[in-house]
C-alpha cells in the first residue's frame, strides 16, 4: 500500500485545546495539524494563526497548517507576515494554505473576484515574493499550498504552489484529483495533497454535508461526483465514527488514491471523545 501520513482538521476551539491536540498528535504518531481559516461569514470565529503559534510553543516535531486562509478577508503583506512569523517560531514546521473563500460568504464584507483562478495566480506570485523574493526581513520563507475544487483549481495550485488542501472527495475522484495534479505539476514536481476527511457522529456528518452543499461551489463539487443528496454526500465521503475497521478499508483506499496527507476532521465530539476515536484509528 502507497505511503500516506496521517493528519488531524480542527476548527473553533480553544488556543489552549489545539496546543493539548498538538501534543496529542506527537504521542499518537499524526504528522500533521490543520486549523481552517473562520474570517468572514456570520459571527466569525477564533483566530486559526494565533491557535497555532500556541501549537508550536508546545510542540516539537508535529507539522501545522493553516487551511485554507480565504485571501478576500486578507491583505497580502499581513498574511505573508503571520505566515513568516509562524515558519519562523516552528523552526519550518507551517504551511499555509489559500483560496478565495465563496461567494456566500464574502457578502457584503468583500468583494468576491471575477476570476477565482486570477485572483489565485495574483496571490501565489505576491506570497512567493514576500516569502522567498526578499519581501520579508526574517525568517526562511514558507510552503503555500492551494485550496481546490475543481480542476482548473487543482491544476494552477500543482503547477504553481507547493500542494493541495481538498476537501469531500470520495476515494475514487481523490484519485481522479490526483492524477490531474501530477499531470499538471509537470517533470520534476511533485505537488503535496492534502485531503480533509471528516469523521463524526452520522448526524453531525449530515448537518455539515447539508451546510456545504448549500454553496454553489460546493453543490457543483458533489454533483460532479455523483453525490446529490446529504446521506450520499456523508456515505461517499465520511468515515463512520463507530466502525474502526470500515475506517481503515477507507483510509487504505485514499492511500491508493496517492493521497500523501490525510487529515482526520473530528467534527462533532468534545475534546475526550475526540481523543478516543482519534486514538483508536492510530
Amino acid at each position: 500500500m502507497p505511503s500516506m501520513d496521517l493528519g488531524i482538521c480542527v476548527r473553533d476551539r480553544p488556543a489552549a485545546e489545539v496546543a493539548r491536540l498538538g501534543r496529542f498528535a506527537e504521542s499518537e504518531g499524526f504528522g500533521e495539524i490543520w486549523v481552517p481559516d473562520l474570517r468572514g461569514g456570520g459571527p466569525g470565529g477564533r483566530d486559526a494563526f494565533i491557535s497555532l503559534g500556541a501549537l508550536f510553543e508546545a510542540t516539537t516535531t508535529v507539522r501545522a497548517g493553516v487551511g485554507v486562509a480565504a485571501v478576500i478577508f486578507h491583505d497580502e503583506a499581513g498574511l505573508a507576515r503571520a505566515a513568516g512569523t509562524l515558519s519562523e517560531q516552528s523552526a519550518g514546521r507551517f504551511s499555509l494554505g489559500i483560496g478565495v473563500s465563496h461567494r456566500e460568504a464574502a457578502g457584503t464584507l468583500a468583494q468576491y473576484p471575477g476570476s477565482p483562478l486570477a485572483e489565485i495566480r495574483r496571490w501565489l506570485a505576491a506570497l512567493e515574493q514576500r516569502s522567498h523574493g526578499g519581501g520579508l526581513a526574517f525568517g526562511r520563507g514558507f510552503p503555500v499550498l492551494v485550496g481546490a475544487l475543481g480542476p482548473k483549481m487543482v491544476a494552477l495550485g500543482a503547477a504553481a504552489s507547493d500542494g493541495l488542501v481538498l476537501n469531500w472527495l470520495t476515494p475514487e475522484h481523490a484519485a481522479t484529483t490526483v492524477a490531474q495534479a501530477r499531470a499538471a505539476a509537470g517533470p520534476g514536481r511533485s505537488p503535496r495533497t492534502v485531503l480533509y476527511v471528516r469523521i463524526s457522529p452520522r448526524a453531525a456528518a449530515h448537518a455539515d454535508a447539508v451546510g456545504y452543499d448549500s454553496l454553489a461551489n460546493y453543490h457543483h463539487h458533489f454533483v460532479a461526483q455523483g453525490l446529490t443528496t446529504p446521506e450520499a454526500i456523508v456515505t461517499g465521503t465520511c468515515l463512520p465514527a463507530d466502525d474502526p475497521t470500515a475506517v481503515r478499508d477507507r483510509l487504505a483506499a485514499y492511500a491508493e488514491a496517492g493521497i500523501d496527507v490525510l487529515c482526520l476532521y473530528p467534527h462533532g465530539f468534545e475534546e475526550a471523545d475526540r481523543a478516543r476515536v482519534l486514538a483508536s484509528i492510530r
